[in-house]
C-alpha cells in the first residue's frame, strides 16, 4: 500500500467517519495484517497483544458489509461470547459503534430478564441488525425451541 493509503480507506464513508470520530489515525499492526484478508472473505486466527487493535480489525469489516448491504429485517449478525464478563465488556464498545452506524443491536446472557425476554416478540428481536449473546443464552434458546 502507498503510504498516504490505510486499510482504513477501503471502508465504506459512514465507517472511515466513525473510524476518524473515534479517534483512530493510524491502523495497528494487527490490523493492517488482518483486516485486508477479513474483507476479502479469508478465515483469520489474530493473535496479538491486548489493546493493539484485535476487535475493531474483526468488527470493522462486518460494519462495512452491513453498511454496504440493503436494509432488510432480520439479524444479520450473531456475535457469541463465551462468557457474560466478556459479553458486558464488549457491550458499550458495540453499542458506540453501532449508534455511529445506524445498526440496532440486542444483547443478550444467561441473566437476562425473563420478564424483558418474554414480553419481546420475534419482531422485535428479528428487528435487530446485531444480536450479541453468550454462549449458554444461546443454548438455552435452542432448549426452549426443541422441547415446545
Amino acid at each position: 500500500m502507498p503510504p498516504t493509503t490505510t486499510v482504513f480507506s477501503s471502508f465504506s464513508t459512514p465507517v472511515q467517519k466513525a473510524i476518524q470520530e473515534k479517534g483512530f489515525a493510524v491502523p495497528t499492526e494487527p490490523q493492517i495484517k488482518a483486516i485486508p484478508q477479513i474483507m476479502a472473505g479469508k478465515n483469520v486466527l489474530l493473535i496479538a497483544p491486548t489493546a493493539t487493535g484485535k476487535t475493531e480489525s474483526a468488527l470493522l469489516p462486518v460494519f462495512d458489509a452491513l453498511i454496504k448491504t440493503e436494509r432488510a429485517p432480520g439479524i444479520k449478525v450473531l456475535y457469541i461470547t463465551p462468557l457474560k464478563a466478556l459479553n458486558r465488556d464488549m457491550l458499550e464498545r458495540l453499542q458506540w459503534w453501532c449508534k455511529r452506524l445506524d445498526l440496532r443491536l440486542g444483547v443478550r446472557h444467561s441473566i437476562t430478564c425473563s420478564a424483558v425476554v418474554n414480553t419481546q416478540t420475534w419482531k422485535a428481536v428479528l428487528d435487530l441488525t446485531w444480536l450479541f449473546l453468550t454462549c449458554d443464552y444461546l443454548s438455552s434458546m435452542v432448549m426452549k425451541c426443541l422441547l415446545r
